[in-house]
């Protein structure tokens, strides 16, 4: 949700080349896919300005200092056999990201927030998400949104229905292409190793395509996943190295995901990584991109447009669930609330009362953490 922020910042406020809704409707659909949401709202986002390219541009481009970060951490570490994280700059890095998430969604509250009802259907999305949680609660989270913005709509406009716009997207070639791209990774990851395929980058490839597509619920379901693969079937890391591996996909900016990157180059060196990081990554963002893209033949129907009126005002109300959650996990793991807490609210000051941009809250906030927490 802090990647998201930041890309709301840039994307609708600064730049003004896409609005709020469109944010939502790729939050909403990058939550219910597989793979990281973060960067499926980016590919998403990219699409929406540019078409499929965009979309990967946008994606690549957000991945990539991760990715650099990543392969310099794992050198360091598999040389000389110690992590290099920054934890006291996470430490005060941490409180900022909360008060990112929540200047965010305040931001969009106006598109999201349009009475009473989407009032109540944000309060309990929030409460639903903060005190539960899972891939499953989502999901019924926006079948109950769709539904209420559904009942919403007035009798009398329910067969409406706009004109289609020319040019409408439909399942062409491009959309075949992907969807058998799709297909061969979940087939890959099933079957190659009936197929006693020995090639190293042909693994790495399999393993971690076809599991980003089984990824529903958020990064933190990769890491059992990919401990049983990586360690336990194809004994590539220790279980020392596999630790190394997420913890450093926890400091790095960018989603946890990123882990894949350093695991890539231990087994492959630099190629190793490359591969294991589109493999992670790509297929994820191409799904979500053809899957906006038939949902685009909906978009002139009255009771879908209804249906993402509701699903808004839900999505409006996890964003603040994040930030929340975020609050409170480092008020169970601190031992002194003040620090933490001073930063928030400094935090909250820089973003909502002086109107600096997100990355001179995080630098300031870092150095905050380094020096005083």
């Amino acid at each position: 949700m802090a990647l998201i922020s930041v890309v709301r910042s840039e994307i609708v406020g600064k730049h003004r080349l896409v609005d709020d809704d469109d944010i939502m409707d790729g939050v909403a659909l990058a939550m219910l896919l597989p793979g990281p949401v973060a960067v499926n709202v980016v590919a998403y986002v990219g699409d929406k300005i540019r078409g499929p390219l965009g979309g990967a541009v946008c994606a690549a481009a957000v991945i990539l200092p991760s990715f650099f970060l990543m392969v310099g951490f794992a050198a360091l570490y598999l040389s000389w056999g110690t992590m290099v994280v920054a934890d006291k700059a996470l430490a005060g890095v941490l409180p900022a990201i909360a008060a990112i998430i929540l200047n965010a969604g305040l931001k969009m509250r106006e598109k999201a927030l349009q009475g009473p009802v989407d009032v109540a259907l944000a309060v309990i999305a929030a409460v639903l998400l903060f005190a539960v949680g899972g891939i499953w609660i989502v999901f019924c989270i926006f079948v109950m949104a769709a539904v209420v913005g559904i009942l919403r709509h007035q009798p009398s406009n329910a067969d409406n229905v706009v004109e289609k716009p020319d040019g409408h997207p439909t399942f062409g070639n491009g959309s075949r292409v992907v969807t058998l791209f799709l297909a061969s990774c979940i087939g890959l990851f099933l079957f190659l190793p009936q197929l006693g395929v020995t090639s190293i980058l042909g693994q790495l490839f399999s393993v971690f395509s076809g599991m980003s597509l089984l990824l529903f619920g958020g990064g933190y379901i990769f890491i059992p996943m990919i401990q049983e693969a990586v360690v336990n079937a194809y004994g590539w890391l220790s279980l020392d190295d596999f630790a190394a591996s997420i913890a450093l996909g926890q400091v790095t900016p960018g989603p946890i995901l990123i882990s894949a990157t350093f695991i890539g180059y231990k087994v492959a060196g630099l190629t190793g990584a490359v591969i294991a990081t589109i493999a992670i990554f790509m297929p994820p963002a191409a799904l979500i991109i053809l899957a906006a893209r038939q949902l685009e033949r909906f978009r002139h129907l009255s009771r879908f447009k209804a249906a993402q009126a509701g699903i808004r005002s839900a999505v409006f109300g996890m964003i603040i669930s994040a930030a929340l959650s975020l609050l409170a996990g480092i008020g169970a793991e601190a031992s002194n609330l003040w620090a933490p807490a001073a930063v928030f609210i400094l935090s909250c000051v820089i973003l909502m009362y002086l109107k600096k941009g997100e990355i001179w809250t995080i630098l300031i906030a870092a150095l905050l953490g380094v020096s005083v927490l």
